[in-house]
C-alpha cells in the first residue's frame, strides 16, 4: 500500500491533485498539521474519503521550536517504516520551517520526494535524481475544489437554458458584438423583463417613449426571430421564463458557459464547467452564500468568471474587490478571476483589476470572445489537444 504524506497549509490543493494523479496509486495520505488545522484535515479528509483514500491526520507541535518538530515527524518516519509501506512526501505545501524538517527527515530514509510545480502543474522529482517531470492529471472538480476551502455548493439541476442553445450562440454573439450601439437598449429589455419578474408574468406594455427606442426595437426583433417573444400593439410578451430571464440581463452569462464549453472541447485541461454556482461558506453563525456566475478549473485551478450588464459608474470597486475576495477565499493562491462586461469600463476601473490581478473582457473584446477566453485559460498551463 502506498502511502503520501503531506503538510496542510492555507492552499492545499496539490496535497489533493497529487493523489488524483492514477499513475500513483495511492491508498493513504498522512496530513501533517498543527491543532488549529485539524478542520482544514477535515475538508480534505471530505474530499478524499469517498474516492477510496485512507486518510490521517498526524499532529506536530505549533510552536516554532525545531527540536520538537523534527522529533514528532522522526517519529511518524519511524513508524511508516516499522509498518514495511510504500511512502511518498509530497513537499509542495507546507510553513518553510516544518517543510524543511521534514524533507530532511524524510530524505535520509530515501523515500521519494516530489512537487507540483504551481504554474505548470508539473509532478516534479526532488529524489531521486533523473526522474522525469510529468503532467499531473486533471481530476478535481468544481465542487471538491470548493469543498478544500471549507465552502459546499449547490450545482443547477435543471438547465433551463436547453431550450435556448441555437439562441445562446446566435443572439449573444449578435449582441456582444455590438455592446455600443446594444447598450442603452439592453438597458431598458433588462427593465422590461425586471417588470414582468416583479408582476410574475411574462407580458409588458411599452410606453410611448420606449415603442421609439430604436436600439430596443432592434433587440426585440433579435427575440422574435428567435421564437423567444412576440410584440404586437405596444406589448412584449416572452414564450417563457427562460426566454425572460435570457432578456433580463442573463443572456451575459449564458452566452460566456456556451463559449467554454466550445473551449473545453478543444482544450485538454479545461476539466469541469459550471453555471450559477451557489456557493456557501460558514462564517461564525452565520452562513453566507455567493454565486458564480461561471466557474470553472483548468489546469487544476479554480477559474471564476463574473458577468456584469451593467454599467459600473458607483460600484464598481465594489464589484472588483469582492471578485478578488471570493477568488482568494474559494480557490487560494492558484485561482484566477475574470469579470466580463458588457458596459466601457472606466480607467480607474481597467487600473484597479490590474492591480487585484483580475483580469478583464470589456466591450470591445466581447466580439472576439472566444479567443481572449482561449488565451487566457492557455495563461493558467493549459495546452491543446495534440500538443
Amino acid at each position: 500500500m502506498a502511502t503520501h504524506v503531506g503538510i496542510i497549509d492555507q492552499d492545499p490543493v496539490r496535497l489533493v491533485t497529487a493523489l488524483l494523479h492514477r499513475k500513483f496509486k495511492a491508498e493513504k495520505v498522512i496530513f501533517i498539521g498543527v491543532e488549529c488545522q485539524r478542520p482544514q484535515y477535515e475538508q480534505l479528509s471530505q474530499v478524499l474519503t469517498p474516492k477510496g483514500f485512507e486518510t490521517e491526520f498526524f499532529l506536530i507541535p505549533s510552536d516554532i521550536n525545531i527540536p520538537l518538530i523534527k522529533g514528532k515527524i522522526e517519529e511518524l518516519a519511524s513508524r511508516l517504516k516499522d509498518e514495511g509501506t510504500e511512502v511518498f512526501f509530497n513537499a509542495s505545501c507546507g510553513l518553510r520551517h516544518r517543510l524543511l524538517t521534514a524533507y530532511e527527515i524524510f530524505r535520509t530514509y530515501h523515500w521519494p520526494i516530489y512537487v507540483i510545480e504551481p504554474f505548470s502543474d508539473e509532478l516534479c522529482w526532488l529524489y531521486p535524481y533523473g526522474r522525469a517531470q510529468e503532467q499531473v492529471e486533471d481530476h478535481i472538480n468544481i465542487s471538491d475544489y470548493l469543498t478544500i476551502f471549507g465552502a459546499r455548493c449547490e450545482l443547477p439541476e435543471d438547465d433551463i437554458r436547453s431550450v435556448l442553445d441555437t439562441t445562446i450562440e446566435t443572439v449573444g454573439h449578435k449582441w456582444a458584438s455590438n455592446a455600443y450601439e446594444l447598450g442603452p437598449g439592453l438597458a431598458t429589455l433588462n427593465y422590461l423583463a425586471t417588470t414582468c419578474r416583479k408582476e410574475q408574468k411574462l407580458d409588458v406594455e411599452l410606453s410611448d417613449k420606449q415603442q421609439g427606442y430604436r436600439e430596443l426595437g432592434m433587440l426585440i426583433d433579435d427575440l422574435t426571430d428567435a421564437g423567444l417573444s412576440t410584440y404586437q400593439n405596444g406589448v412584449l410578451t416572452f414564450s417563457s421564463e427562460a426566454a425572460r430571464r435570457f432578456a433580463n440581463g442573463e443572456w451575459l452569462e449564458w452566452y460566456v458557459h456556451h463559449i467554454v464549453e466550445e473551449i473545453k472541447r478543444e482544450l485538454l485541461t479545461i476539466q469541469d464547467l459550471s453555471l450559477g454556482v451557489q456557493v456557501y461558506r460558514q462564517i461564525g453563525d452565520k452562513e453566507v452564500r455567493n454565486e458564480l456566475d461561471v466557474a470553472t478549473v483548468v489546469n487544476n485551478k479554480l477559474h471564476i468568471i463574473e458577468c456584469k450588464t451593467k454599467g459600473m459608474s458607483s460600484d464598481g470597486d465594489d464589484t472588483l474587490y469582492k471578485l478578488e475576495s471570493i477568488r482568494d477565499l474559494l480557490g487560494g493562491l492558484q485561482a484566477r478571476a475574470m469579470l466580463v462586461s458588457f458596459r466601457p469600463l472606466r480607467h480607474h476601473d481597467i487600473t484597479r483589476a490590474t492591480d487585484l490581478g483580475l483580469a478583464l473582457i470589456g466591450p470591445d473584446q466581447l466580439g472576439d470572445l472566444k479567443t481572449h477566453l482561449h488565451e487566457w485559460f492557455l495563461r493558467a498551463g493549459g495546452h491543446d489537444k495534440g500538443l
